[in-house]
């Protein structure tokens, strides 16, 4: 199934001897290959707007280098920058080791403070001392579907660039709202402004599925980001916490809204299990062939999008599979072999490491189902180190009392609170029917 994948601060860039010469040629502001009246459009903008538009740097103090490129663009009067939180996630993690700083169109640099952060839309604001510009606006109303928008930003650290692409509106079938801009976007882009004609901001560049299918962040979010900041009468200092209260805040919504819903199953093989349930999870599914010896149908439903954490650490997961399975060819003693092979293999379905979080601590037992069949089932939970109170659970389940036949049902729930985990497993056995 697809992954957008964000575009994350890039650390030292190794470009073919191809790619160098053709850089070389390209001048700071590059244009993508446009009508001439978009072509105009795009110059203007820029040339207006370029005083406020940087280029974000994580900087390793002890080397003195770049460890991370992002983009970023003036929002307030007092020099509060927008970025995405995906650009400054290394501060945040180890603020001792980095410190932030930006570039702008000029060459010149400024340090930056880190002043709040949405993991949740993938935001940050950090804020310069000295910068006496007017800061970006935001349009009352969004563009028409079809309207040519345009996203600036520092790709690969070669200089500016715009690109003119298409409003496509919301992406409806994704749970955390984007925007679906048919443009390229790159690399160090990230975080960058994406302007309608009038050069207000509609969105934030935030992630790429390649051939010309971007995603941006809805300058809503970052309207509601920069409120919040603004009222604050202290500044933030904890951020670790800030980012706990924002996925637990999360989490309790989304799985709500979940089992909120009607949940309707579908047949695969002799079980009944859940469909799609918008705007969720998309699903796929899958069958084998006349070459396979045995007889399989899948159905696997995700989460378009994560939270970004880490570059190791993703959440706000959920995720479901089932497998029907026949022996087919296969004697009996040669099916249970690939069958308990396949139910072993089973992983969480997102990504962490140790630092992030603990060991699995799995439950296991044999169950009845509703026809009286037999099955072994597996619940494992981790917490998470940092965000006290969250864990991801993994569900595993399959038949035991057939030799020529087996069902499985999976789910991983990633960022969860024990509630919440609770209400999901038990909606879901009582759902799921072989």
């Amino acid at each position: 199934m697809p992954r957008f994948i964000p575009l994350c601060k890039q650390s030292i860039i190794q470009l073919s001897r191809l790619q160098a010469s053709f850089l070389a040629i390209c001048l700071c502001f590059t244009l993508s290959v446009v009508s001439h009246a978009e072509e105009k459009g795009a110059t203007t903008l820029f040339k207006q707007y370029q005083d406020r538009i940087f280029q974000i740097r994580i900087m390793d103090i002890v080397a003195e280098k770049k460890s991370g490129l992002g983009s970023g663009f003036l929002v307030s009067a007092d020099g509060l920058i927008a970025t995405n939180y995906h650009v400054v996630a290394k501060l945040v993690e180890k603020p001792s080791k980095y410190r932030l700083e930006y570039q702008d169109v000029e060459g010149k640099t400024q340090k930056l403070t880190l002043v709040d952060i949405d993991v949740i839309n993938d935001l940050a604001l950090v804020k310069a001392e000295v910068l006496d510009k007017n800061p970006m606006l935001f349009p009352d109303d969004q563009p028409t579907q079809g309207d040519t928008i345009y996203s600036i930003g520092n790709p690969f650290d070669i200089g500016f660039t715009v690109v003119p692409g298409t409003y496509n509106g919301i992406d409806e079938k994704t749970y955390y709202q984007r925007i679906h801009f048919s443009g390229s976007i790159n690399p160090g882009m990230s975080g960058g402004p994406v302007l309608d004609r009038d050069g207000r901001v509609v969105g934030i560049n935030v992630s790429s599925a390649g051939d010309q299918m971007s995603f941006l962040v809805p300058g809503s979010a970052l309207k509601i980001l920069l409120e919040q900041a603004q009222k604050r009468e202290a500044p933030l200092i904890d951020f670790g916490q800030r980012i706990r209260q924002q996925l637990l805040d999360n989490q309790n919504k989304m799985i709500s809204d979940f089992l909120a819903k009607e949940w309707s199953t579908q047949a695969l093989g002799e079980s009944q299990v859940l469909g799609e349930m918008k705007p969720f999870v998309k699903c796929w599914g899958g069958s084998s062939d006349d070459k396979e010896l045995y007889k399989s149908v899948s159905t696997a439903c995700r989460s378009n999008e994560s939270i970004y954490l880490n570059d190791r650490f993703s959440s706000g997961v959920i995720s479901y599979q089932f497998f029907w399975l026949e022996a087919g060819e296969l004697n009996s003693s040669r099916f249970q072999s690939y069958y308990q092979s396949l139910f072993r293999r089973f992983e969480p379905d997102n990504r962490a490491y140790e630092d992030d979080v603990g060991n699995y601590v799995c439950d296991e037992k044999f169950v009845k189902d509703k026809k009286g069949g037999t099955d072994k089932l597996v619940f494992c939970v981790r917490a998470y180190q940092k965000y006290e109170g969250l864990y991801d659970a993994l569900y595993l389940r399959g038949s035991v009392d057939q030799y020529d036949k087996a069902s499985i049902s999976h789910f991983t729930l990633a960022g969860v609170d024990q509630k919440n985990m609770d209400a999901f497993l038990n909606r879901f056995m009582e759902v799921i029917e072989r």
